[in-house]
């Protein structure tokens, strides 16, 4: 399949990725229009070109009227619409997984996606072998995919905003008493773990602190996040509520993260070593995380070897 490109450099590394899954071979699925993620590999209509859009060159490249949008405090449910392609019969598509977009109007339904993600968005307008594509950020929290070796004092995780790990954090700093246990509760600017009590992760032995999102995953592991007879490869996945006081508001949000043992770095498994790197190379890269960005991996490894 030839491709045309569109020079946009801020986003070339990602329309590689995209490409990549376009190139593969279509997997068979029954097409609704009710919103929940797609998949361009799968029902997508692209067998054209993919253009990375430079608007003068491909303006049917969905445009939400910034490159950042937040959930915000409604009543209801907070959707988005493309500002531009008014009238305009076509396809919406998105990647990766987590992004609550109908196929047919572009509405974004951000209250029901994934936030803290980077997206592509694309637009094929029918009629044509074009697919436009755009960039668009989520805002709100995630969490790196990484290895934490304890042995190595490597024992906090910290939350990334906006899906760029160089934002400033919009949060005050803290500390290793800043618990719900110790009559944490966050402050003005941050809030994290503010659950219903019994349902809050520190409750589960996650311990993240209500001030900044941080998660002690040694204090976590010596709590019992395990339980009292943890092996190689247990794992939990517990949700995380928070609020910034930045553009979103306060408007209160969610994260969930997946916690893995091994005791030692060199028991962890090859694929999962893989995944971890992969996704952080991505993160890093300001690319969209591929595949499926959650829930984040944190894996805790007692020793190095």
């Amino acid at each position: 399949m030839k491709s045309r490109l569109c020079t946009c450099l801020l986003l070339l590394s990602s329309f590689l990725v995209l490409l990549d899954f376009v190139a593969c071979n279509k997997a068979n699925r029954s097409e609704t229009n009710a919103e929940k993620p797609t998949d361009p590999l799968v029902d997508s209509p692209i067998n054209g070109n993919v253009l990375l859009n430079a608007p003068n060159q491909c303006p049917n490249g969905p445009d939400y009227g910034d490159s950042i949008i937040y959930l915000q405090p409604v009543n209801g449910q907070y959707t988005v619409s493309p500002v531009n392609n008014k009238g305009i019969a076509g396809t919406y598509l998105s990647w990766p997984e987590g992004l609550s977009l109908n196929k047919k109007t572009g509405v974004i339904n951000v209250s029901k996606s994934e936030t803290g993600v980077r997206y592509l968005v694309g637009f094929v307008k029918d009629g044509t072998r074009d697919t436009c594509v755009r960039q668009l950020i989520l805002g709100g929290i995630t969490y790196m995919d990484s290895v934490y070796i304890i042995g190595n004092n490597d024992t906090l995780a910290r939350p990334v905003f906006n899906a760029n790990p160089l934002t400033a954090p919009v949060c005050d700093g803290s500390d290793d008493t800043d618990y719900p246990g110790n009559n944490g509760n966050g402050n003005n600017k941050c809030s994290f773990d503010d659950d219903v009590p019994g349902s809050k992760a520190n409750d589960q032995k996650l311990r993240v602190r209500t001030k900044n999102g941080y998660i002690n995953l040694k204090k976590s592991l010596a709590d019992g996040l395990f339980g009292p007879n943890v092996k190689n490869g247990d794992s939990k996945t517990i949700k995380i509520l928070y609020s910034l006081n930045d553009n979103s508001k306060k408007a209160q949000q969610q994260i969930s993260v997946k916690v893995v043992y091994f005791d030692k770095a060199t028991n962890i498994p090859f694929d999962l070593q893989n995944e971890v790197e992969f996704k952080r190379e991505d993160m890093l890269g300001y690319h969209i995380v591929n595949g499926k960005p959650r829930p984040p991996l944190l894996i805790i490894a007692g020793l190095a070897r």
